[in-house]
């Protein structure tokens, strides 16, 4: 029977010190964990991992209730979560923990894809990519699914690969039930399955004599996710709305998909990840070794065209941290570049060069205010620090205003975030809490409708951003009443102020 594993490029000439299977992908993915994990706590909790929060902590009948109206999509990763944080409690390190664990999981599969795919030391090498590569150091801190759909995307390789060169049906059975999963973890990791499919084309192009048998187990599988998956994908669908923040195709998309997606901020990384794509794209070709490519090209191109398309003549869908999911495949298309090189000096180099221009971005990313410039982690530790040195019983309420850049939330997803700073303490103006309103966020009542709610209060906090800033509204509301400001603090895009009553 013919498979998918084409002759391969011979060993790079270096001796390899990882001679058991099992010692490569579990080195390797101890080597992603530890870089996810440091200082995984350090950077303030942003906006999106805020909604992770809002959501997973609610009992099970009101997240079912809140997915049926917003972030469906993301369904499958808040059930996991929800689970997580029941088990081990609420944390900014749990939220992000499964995070990292699964870029160690991950990179753990990238050495088992790149032994499949060649008999070189790509597997290992492109591993090594795979856990600096910028995008990747970065979800690895996330408390979002992305690194989560970069491990399905690669196990979904592995498994595509394997029941090619498989005679039993349980492999494609395996890959269906997966492509499922996949798709309910992520719809748009339904895109890599369309990949695949690229691969399979090209396998019938070249009139390869089991080509028609394995296009039909691969069209049966798919379809058989396919329909499994649709109901949630129909759901999705009706929540389309919810994106309605992406921004159309422009002349900056240019620059996402050559640095942002895979890349992060890095520029000089990018060049050089792009420089050995092609090395390796060029090497493959002249050797005629195009199993890694007709297997890796599909799975990073084609997700990526196929959302700018659907972009520019639908509805904006492009958005580059989505793609996250396509970045064990770059890894494997830089590390065929860094094997293409031979020589073991050569590779060891060009090894080093990755590792140094990683490094700036891992520090950028473990800054407090490397998520979106959001400084709540400082603002909950003013609050505490300050509430802390009032006497004993005094009464503190919050009153939460606009939160930057995202007209639906208020300020109070700092106090989600980070709960402890805001305990036991009166919401001035809360209309329905989240739990109950069966969407993502609380509801508001205005300010001059709720100021009975601070009759038993001693002290209270304004917490407003610089957008909508509700400072001038709230002090000429709150002074009639003889509340007068004793304190403000400005942090990055958030104003507290805290007021006394007089007398």
């Amino acid at each position: 029977m013919t498979t998918i594993v084409a002759p391969r490029l011979s060993a790079p000439a270096f001796p390899s010190p990882l001679r058991h299977r099992a010692v490569a992908p579990i080195a390797i993915a101890l080597l992603g964990i530890a870089i996810s994990v440091t200082g995984i706590g350090i950077p303030s909790i942003w906006y999106d991992e805020a909604a992770t929060i809002i959501s997973t902590t609610r009992s099970w009948s009101q997240l079912w209730a809140e997915l049926g109206n917003v972030d469906a999509v993301h369904g499958l990763y808040y059930a996991i979560m929800h689970i997580v944080i029941e088990v081990f409690g609420y944390s900014p390190v749990v939220l992000r923990m499964p995070s990292a664990l699964a870029v160690g999981g991950a990179a753990a599969l990238v050495v088992v894809l790149g032994r499949q795919l060649s008999r070189s030391h790509l597997g290992v090498i492109a591993a090594v990519v795979f856990v600096f590569l910028p995008r990747i150091t970065w979800a690895g801190t996330e408390g979002r699914s992305y690194a989560i759909t970069a491990l399905l995307a690669v196990a979904l390789t592995v498994v595509f690969v394997r029941a090619q060169s498989s005679h039993h049906r349980r492999w494609w059975v395996g890959y269906s039930a997966l492509a499922a999963l996949s798709g309910a973890m992520f719809i748009y990791l339904a895109l890599v399955v369309v990949a695949h499919g690229a691969t399979v084309v090209w396998r019938l192009a070249r009139r390869d004599r089991m080509a028609v048998y394995f296009a039909r187990r691969w069209a049966l599988a798919a379809g058989a996710a396919a329909l499994l998956a649709a109901p949630l994908a129909f759901e999705i669908i009706s929540q389309s709305g919810q994106v309605s923040w992406i921004h159309p195709i422009s002349d900056g998309t240019i620059r996402q998909v050559f640095r942002t997606q895979w890349f992060y901020s890095s520029y000089p990384f990018a060049i050089v990840a792009w420089a050995l794509i092609a090395l390796g794209v060029v090497d493959r070709l002249r050797t005629r070794d195009r199993v890694v490519l007709v297997t890796v090209l599909p799975a990073l191109l084609i997700p990526t065209a196929a959302l700018i398309v659907v972009s520019l003549i639908h509805t904006p869908l492009y958005q580059p941290r989505y793609l996250t999911m396509c970045a064990p495949f770059v890894a494997l298309a830089v590390g065929a570049g860094i094997v293409a090189l031979r020589r073991w000096w050569a590779v060891a180099s060009v090894l080093v060069l990755i590792v140094g221009l990683a490094v700036p971005q891992i520090v950028s990313q473990r800054l407090p205010e490397s998520k979106e410039n959001a400084s709540w982690s400082q603002v909950a530790d003013l609050i505490a620090e300050d509430r802390a040195q009032e006497p004993a019983g005094t009464v503190t309420a919050f009153i939460y205003g606009n939160v930057q850049r995202h007209p639906s939330a208020t300020s109070r997803v700092i106090a989600y975030s980070y709960p402890d700073a805001f305990a036991d303490s009166i919401d001035v103006t809360l209309g329905t809490p989240a739990f109950e309103t069966a969407q993502l966020w609380e509801t508001r009542i205005p300010l001059a409708e709720a100021t009975g709610r601070l009759f038993d209060a001693d002290v209270a906090y304004l917490v407003t951003s610089n957008a909508r800033d509700l400072r001038p509204e709230t002090i000429a509301t709150l002074a009639p009443l003889g509340w007068r400001v004793v304190e403000t603090w400005d942090f990055t895009t958030v104003h507290v102020l805290k007021f006394e009553r007089e007398g």
